[in-house]
């Protein structure tokens, strides 16, 4: 559903959107205002698929964990019949959250307020002592999901973009990486005090990558401008090929089709000479997975799609990332570290070894956004203009204002 915006705050928009600046940052509003959060989440991450973890997260009948989204509180649970569904997480007596804990196993939801008890599809089961209370009037409220390449994708929008094409493009790209096939062999949550748009500006470009990542940028050759490594990047390409491993590259993201499709980016990438995947010193990590027989030359691949979701395929691992607005200067990055389901923690891979590279860079975002919201802050801020290797970003931005617009 999409909300009804306050006039007042139409106006106020529409005045910024006025003198909002051509190809660059945007107004300290648009980063710091709470009225303009609101609106931000109901008109974008309210409306946009959105992934909520993997499916390995809930692998049997009545295994259930919680995603919340903004202040929006979602159970993702497997049902009787096998298939995941995604609950609202607020009782139909009262509205308390039924479900407290991250994540759980039963065979029943009951809210601990006073007892109402659902089934594992949401419906009511019972209502103690409330007469002839209509149970079949009150289960709790679901939104849609779906799962592609081992992911699971909720959208609390009445009418859902199709997410048909984006569907198709995670199986041809995550699913050649065997995710379908993966387990969650570490989670990690990192809050940053910032707004989320400068949380995925800063993930939408490597400018910032050799100043501030320099165990990312040692390896990866994302940290340097596109022209400077097509060579590399074309011999780890033929390299997977040569294996019949051929990832499309694609671009619709964030804007989607005409027809109002999810929009989805696919992108490939390489490691530098002497190194394989993304670990502390370039060697391999965890048992190849999917289709991967060898490491390609260091070949990996990014996916992202909607406002919130972000992924990087390696051949012996994975990343999720998530970010999870919660107020207008608060976002959660929530971290899902993949691996192949066979592997075992300890003789096939170490978690710390595994978890070391993106806990790291993941840890020095923190800092660096959270000093980008501190000079947004100040009353001394002017939106600066994108450079060349912010090309995504300023596409992003684009987006954005083409969606808050009144």
């Amino acid at each position: 559903m999409q909300s009804e915006i306050d006039p007042e705050l139409a106006s106020r928009l529409e005045a910024l959107l006025e003198v909002q600046p051509d190809a660059s940052a945007l107004l300290q509003p648009f980063y710091n205002d709470a009225q303009i959060f609101e609106h931000d989440v109901a008109r974008i991450h309210m409306q946009q698929w959105l992934c909520a973890g993997h499916v390995s997260q809930a692998p049997e009948t009545g295994d259930w964990f919680r995603f919340d989204m903004a202040a929006e509180p979602l159970i993702i649970v497997r049902g009787s019949d096998g298939e995941l569904r995604a609950l609202l997480n607020v009782c139909r007596h009262r509205g308390s959250v039924v479900c407290a804990e991250q994540a759980g196993h039963s065979n029943r939801l009951i809210c601990p307020y006073h007892g109402w008890t659902y089934d594992l599809e949401g419906r009511l089961r019972s209502a103690r002592n409330m007469g002839d209370l209509d149970l079949g009037a009150h289960s709790l409220a679901s939104i849609h999901c779906r799962v592609a390449g081992g992911l699971i994708f909720v959208c609390f929008a009445d009418e859902a973009p199709d997410f048909d094409h984006a569907a198709g493009v995670f199986e041809r790209s995550v699913g050649r990486f065997g995710w379908a096939d993966a387990k969650v062999a570490h989670r990690a949550s990192y809050t940053v005090a910032a707004n989320w748009k400068l949380v995925t500006e800063n993930y939408q470009e490597c400018y910032h990558c050799r100043p501030a990542h320099p165990e990312f940028s040692r390896f990866h050759a994302t940290a340097k401008p596109d022209e400077a490594n097509v060579d590399l990047r074309r011999s780890a390409s033929g390299l997977a090929i040569a294996q019949g491993i051929e990832i499309e590259e694609f671009d619709n993201w964030p804007f989607g089709d005409a027809a109002g499709s999810q929009g989805i980016a696919v992108s490939n990438d390489a490691m530098y000479a002497g190194s394989v995947t993304g670990s502390r010193d370039g060697n391999p990590l965890a048992p190849l997975m999917g289709d991967f027989k060898d490491y390609c030359g260091g070949f990996f691949t990014y996916v992202e799609t909607g406002p919130a979701s972000f992924f990087l395929a390696y051949p012996d691992h994975g990343l999720v990332y998530l970010f999870i607005p919660r107020t207008a200067q608060r976002t959660d990055m929530e971290v899902l570290w993949l691996v192949d389901s066979k592997a075992e923690a300890g003789t096939d891979y170490s978690v710390e070894e595994l978890s070391w590279l993106w806990d790291v860079t993941s840890i020095a975002d923190k800092r660096i956004i959270e000093r980008n919201q501190e000079g947004v802050n100040s009353r001394y801020y002017v939106p600066g203009p994108y450079g060349p290797m912010e090309d995504r970003t300023q596409a992003f931005i684009a987006w954005y204002l083409s969606q808050i617009r009144p």
